[in-house]
């Protein structure tokens, strides 16, 4: 990796720019080279590499990178899976700096019945593999219990024998489609959770890596996932502005209305309590407050 930078550092040198504008490119090229999922996926580089969610600095961060790819073939390349997002990612900046005004709708009016409706936009020509992924990992219908938050490290093997190897970790079973939870938030008091996956879902189980999501062969980190849901539902939803909390406040509401016992298995398999699930109001102004716990 070190040779490709010292390259770029030369195409940057090799062209007509001021002394500080290749000193701010030479800069971006050495932050994007050090962390560890570039170049996995260049948008998630760009959200780390800009802080405080600042929308100047996003900007600016998003036109050196297409800048620089203008520059230098090595860089292109590197970046080239993502080349059209990051044109779509700074146009859409520009444009909200013009109007001041953002153009995400928000999440408050997200309903359950509307987010299985998304499934009709899987194969529109935007959706990436990993957003089909997502879609049917936290959505699916055929599993009921997504969604929860801990797929950041969960493992993927192909018997039960090697999952059984570590009850420290969480674990997808290929041979018999199912997930093993060892890690969630009542695991001490409730144990090991298994679940079955949908033959839907399990198409889309990554077949030539460790972990369900990772970046240079290590488990993702929480706050990456979370953007990956972010921009995920963004395509699938045409703009909005859906996060994980997002889904499992449309799925509490979703399923207020359940029977006690339905509502208490519910409520375990997304990592609460049988308390916290009986708690649930069918008063909407009492179950928004009850819907905080799962933030």
């Amino acid at each position: 990796m070190d040779k490709k930078k010292d390259t770029i550092y030369k195409d940057i040198d090799n062209e007509e720019l001021s002394k500080d504008t290749k000193k701010v490119y030479k800069s971006r090229v050495n932050s994007l080279f050090r962390l560890k999922h570039f170049p996995d996926d260049i948008i998630d580089a760009v959200e780390e590499l800009n802080p405080n969610n600042n929308l100047n600095s996003e900007t600016n961060i998003v036109g050196n990178i297409l800048a620089i790819a203008n520059i230098s073939k090595i860089f292109k390349k590197l970046v080239e899976d993502d080349l059209q997002d990051l044109r779509l990612l700074y146009d859409k900046l520009i444009t909200v700096q013009k109007t001041k005004d953002p153009v995400e709708t928000r999440d408050n009016d997200v309903t359950w019945d509307y987010l299985l409706s998304l499934k009709n936009n899987l194969e529109k020509p935007n959706i990436k593999g990993d957003d089909r992924l997502l879609y049917h990992l936290y959505i699916d219908p055929g599993i009921g219990f997504i969604p929860r938050n801990d797929f950041a490290q969960m493992k993927l093997v192909d018997t039960m024998k090697e999952a059984e190897k570590d009850e420290e970790l969480n674990y997808y079973v290929r041979d018999n489609k199912t997930f093993l939870f060892n890690e969630y938030k009542t695991s001490k008091r409730y144990g090991q959770i298994k679940v079955k996956a949908s033959a839907e879902l399990d198409k889309h189980i990554p077949k030539d890596q460790d972990y369900m999501f990772q970046q240079g062969g290590e488990p993702m980190r929480d706050n990456s996932i979370a953007k990956k849901i972010a921009r995920a539902f963004k395509r699938l939803s045409g703009g909005r502005h859906i996060t994980l909390v997002t889904l499992r406040r449309a799925f509490a509401t979703h399923i207020k209305d359940l029977p006690d016992d339905e509502r208490r298995e519910l409520a375990l398999k997304m990592g609460h309590s049988s308390r916290t699930n009986t708690n649930y109001s069918h008063n909407k102004d009492e179950m928004d407050e009850r819907i905080k716990k799962l933030e």
